[in-house]
């Protein structure tokens, strides 16, 4: 299936154009992956990959991208180990900063490579809505992974959050020692105006109470 030619989505180097369609068209363009729709298309429908493994795999050739941009002599399953490092919640705090400085010292904007990372959400409207993929078989219900990606998100921003306010104290524009940011997701239900975190709430049974009162009163 060829990618549609009305989003402003153009591929490869010869036909490639600054209007992009979407952030995964931007990011396309800020770091010249030539041929990357061409690529996803490649792997989506010929080797079977999913848009989560599509996801990942995007990101860290960002990393890379922005690794080898730097200078950094880049070797295989690098970006790989350092995308871990930066994204996965199971990653240590201490870790994850000895991660982040070893990537500044070397010249990496670690800022916007985290700004730039795309969602599972954002690769799926690229794939349906700019290169014109039925995506419909890639989807089922996993809340134990969406959960995870919530998490990755959380850890996104807060490395922003840090990274920015590193920046302004290192040049003199903010005083505070050592800044640790901490951010976190809430929900509010429609019903009952209940408030849940959203990390607790799809821990266990992502069912607020008012629903099982609701359920359990039509259902003697």
């Amino acid at each position: 299936m060829q990618p549609s030619s009305g989003q402003g989505c153009a591929t490869g180097p010869k036909t490639m154009t600054k209007t992009s369609c979407c952030k995964v068209g931007r990011v396309r363009d800020d770091y010249s992956m030539y041929n990357l729709d061409e690529r996803l298309l490649h792997k989506y429908n010929e080797e079977d990959k999913g848009v989560r493994t599509l996801e990942d795999w995007f990101n860290q050739l960002v990393l890379e991208r922005a690794m080898e941009k730097a200078g950094m002599t880049v070797l295989d399953g690098d970006a790989e180990n350092y995308y871990r490092l930066l994204t996965d919640d199971d990653v240590l705090d201490s870790e994850r900063r000895r991660a982040e400085t070893e990537l500044r010292e070397q010249g990496v904007d670690v800022d916007t490579v985290n700004t730039d990372f795309i969602s599972y959400r954002t690769l799926l409207s690229h794939l349906k809505d700019c290169l014109d993929i039925d995506t419909s078989r890639d989807y089922s219900p996993d809340i134990s992974h969406d959960r995870k990606q919530i998490s990755k998100m959380q850890t996104r921003f807060t490395n922003v959050v840090e990274g920015t306010l590193e920046r302004l104290v290192r040049n003199g524009a903010a005083s505070i020692d050592d800044p640790r940011a901490s951010i976190s997701f809430h929900v509010r239900c429609g019903e009952c105006d209940r408030r849940h975190n959203v990390l607790d709430f799809l821990s266990e049974n992502p069912v607020c109470p008012c629903q099982e009162a609701e359920s359990a009163e039509s259902n003697p």
